[in-house]
């Protein structure tokens, strides 16, 4: 495994659950792993920081920006954990030809914006920043016209493009920009990559979670033989392993319908019913 591939493990950007125990998602389904790529920087309390004052201030465009360019340089040059993982990044992307030929790089709300500042600066590439409602902020200003220029868009995470598919390419499209290349730090491998390259998106992702990937992580006693047979399972048909997993634990739905922390999530398991579940007989 590399240092970027450990570290998604040291920092916690990478958990896996316990056999009796998985994730619940936002959008009331389970699973057997979690990401959250933005721990990378430095670790999850560093993490939390920053996007706590994503929240609190990005809708103060003129002020925002600056600032936000300025805290991930700024901790960039201050985190050797984060330096040496942007570094990595930085070093394999900065070689392919589809990186160099762009004129700007692009980030999304929220999480991309712990990756596409840095990159931007060590580039020398003009760094756009993209809102939900398609908005897009120069450090300077709201920008409406890039004049048919290519354009790098930088994320934490791929799964099925959705964001990119809502949001970041017709964004791109309506101030005459060509999204051109993208970069990603982690590729869930489930689908997000065949629809960039469909939509004619030149791809790069540092780590792929793959089944090369899952018996590295294996072989160097990350996750146990239980753990690694989950993860496959739920790979391989997200629905059919979720949904065995309910039949086979009702108590676990109970207990996550009282949880606090869980209960939004549950209570949208049982309302949309992604898994087709009888539940008047689990609850």
């Amino acid at each position: 495994m590399n240092f970027l591939e450990k570290a998604l493990f040291s920092t916690g950007s990478i958990k896996v659950a316990k056999a009796n125990s998985p994730f619940w998602y936002t959008s009331g389904t389970i699973g057997p792993y979690f990401i959250n790529t933005h721990f990378l920087f430095g670790n999850e309390k560093e993490a939390n920081l920053l996007l706590s004052f994503i929240n609190d201030n990005k809708d103060n465009n003129k002020s925002f920006i600056p600032q936000i360019t300025e805290r991930v340089i700024s901790f960039y040059n201050s985190n050797s954990l984060f330096k040496k993982n942007i570094d990595d990044f930085f070093s394999i992307i900065s070689s392919i030809p589809q990186f160099n030929e762009c004129d700007f790089i692009s980030g999304g709300e929220r999480r991309d914006w712990f990756f596409s500042p840095i990159i931007a600066h060590l580039s020398n590439k003009k760094l756009l920043y993209i809102y939900k409602d398609l908005s897009i902020y120069s450090v300077d200003k709201q920008v409406f016209d890039i004049n048919n220029s290519l354009v790098c868009h930088i994320c934490d995470l791929i799964t099925q493009a959705s964001s990119h598919k809502r949001a970041w390419i017709p964004a791109i499209n309506n101030i005459k920009g060509k999204l051109y290349f993208n970069a990603s730090i982690i590729d869930r491998d489930e689908g997000g990559r065949g629809y960039l390259e469909h939509s004619g998106i030149n791809n790069f992702s540092a780590v792929i979670i793959d089944n090369d990937f899952l018996e590295r992580v294996k072989s160097n006693n990350l996750i146990d033989d239980n753990q690694l047979k989950l993860i496959k399972q739920f790979k391989m048909d997200p629905i059919k392993y979720g949904k065995n997993f309910l039949i086979n634990n009702p108590d676990f739905l109970k207990i996550s319908l009282q949880d606090i922390l869980t209960k939004s999530k549950a209570e949208r398991c049982v309302r949309e019913n992604p898994y087709n579940i009888d539940f008047s007989k689990l609850l």
